[in-house]
């Protein structure tokens, strides 16, 4: 085992026993959904922000950069940012005063559990797709982090670590983690751009060196006012209606701290989403880049970054998928009504919706 590895592997070890210290308190199907509806100041905003800039924002921003340009990297940033500050004064106080568990009990306020159920079925897809793209950027971290581990293990390992580690505590257990996983992230981002912007002469050498490969390519057509709109529009009605931001969004403890948590979330955006714009590289250099740049213990900081980013997301997706699955179609069904049963129930769907998300990451 390398040293990165071992490193990984002690971090994940620090999740799972938080999981599974937080796991004895759990007494209902709500504690485990939505942690009670407890979060606070102290992790409401972080959970937010941990959640909301995972793999996605962190490596694809990178990506886009290539491909499209700092300006675009930072569109996606910036409007995700706008996206939670848009939903803080607006839609979380709706939202909370519901009493919700997941996103599909709207529908059955408002229309009726038939409704609620097929809105179910419409959303759990997403969410699987989402956590599939978390655990093969995992995956990929694996592969870079020991030369032994192809794409394909890489992948499998991914998944068995983060089900086991989403099915322990639930989403208080994972607020609790994303504190520590969103101080990693930013830590991280800000390391590697330093250490490549020192090997490349400095920042303004190394956004030269980024214009200039990009100004290399093809130019891109001329962008009307349109396809300028529709850029913003993507990240930032994504983020008001997403089913894993309104998980977080309900699982706090009053109108005040929903409210508060998505405004400050929405902050922080376009620290870990466009950080990775000037470097230029597309999506799987990312990591290898890091490799290259960062010595011993800086590179393991990098690769625990990457990690912090894609379990704080996955965690959220798997909750919600299997959140979705159990207690609006599931539990109904079956006419399960014990909390304790539901709570078992609500882990085992979490599990089965991590063993499929598994496969579709290959």
């Amino acid at each position: 085992m390398t040293p990165t590895l071992a490193a990984l592997a002690g971090y994940l070890v620090l999740q799972f026993a938080i999981g599974a210290v937080i796991a004895r308190r759990l007494r209902s199907e709500d504690d485990y959904l939505v942690a009670g509806r407890s979060l606070g100041w102290g992790l409401g905003p972080f959970t937010i922000f941990a959640t909301w800039f995972g793999a996605e924002t962190v490596i694809g921003a990178a990506g886009t950069g290539d491909s499209e340009g700092v300006g675009a990297a930072g569109a996606q940033a910036f409007g995700e940012g706008l996206g939670l500050v848009l939903i803080g004064p607006v839609f979380a106080a709706p939202l909370w005063r519901r009493g919700l568990t997941t996103l599909a009990d709207l529908y059955e306020q408002r229309y009726s559990s038939t409704v609620a159920r097929l809105a179910a079925v419409v959303l759990i897809p997403g969410s699987l797709l989402w956590a599939a793209a978390q655990v093969r950027a995992f995956g990929e971290v694996l592969t870079v982090a020991s030369p032994d581990v192809d794409l394909a293990l890489g992948v499998g390992i991914a998944a068995l670590l983060t089900v086991a580690y989403t099915s322990l505590g639930g989403m208080l257990a994972d607020a609790i983690t994303d504190l520590v996983q969103g101080g990693v992230l930013v830590l991280s981002l800000v390391v590697l751009v330093v250490a490549v912007a020192s090997d490349a002469g400095g920042m303004s050498a190394l956004v030269t060196l980024a214009r200039d490969a990009h100004a290399a390519r093809a130019p891109a057509p001329v962008v009307g006012w349109l396809a300028l709109a529709e850029t913003w529009a993507i990240p930032v009605c994504g983020s008001v209606v997403a089913t894993e931001l309104v998980t977080r969004v309900i699982s706090t403890r009053s109108v005040r701290v929903a409210r508060g948590s998505a405004l400050l979330a929405g902050v922080g955006p376009p620290l870990p989403g466009g950080t990775p714009a000037p470097l230029g590289r597309p999506e799987p250099l990312l990591p290898a880049l890091a490799s290259r740049h960062l010595p011993g213990l800086l590179f393991v900081l990098f690769a625990g970054g990457l990690v912090s980013a894609i379990l704080s997301t996955v965690d959220t997706t798997l909750l919600t998928a299997g959140g979705l699955l159990t207690h609006n179609l599931i539990a109904p069904l079956t006419a399960v009504e014990s909390e304790r049963d539901r709570l078992r129930l609500a882990r085992a769907g979490v599990v089965g919706c991590g063993v499929g998300a598994g496969p579709i990451g290959r």
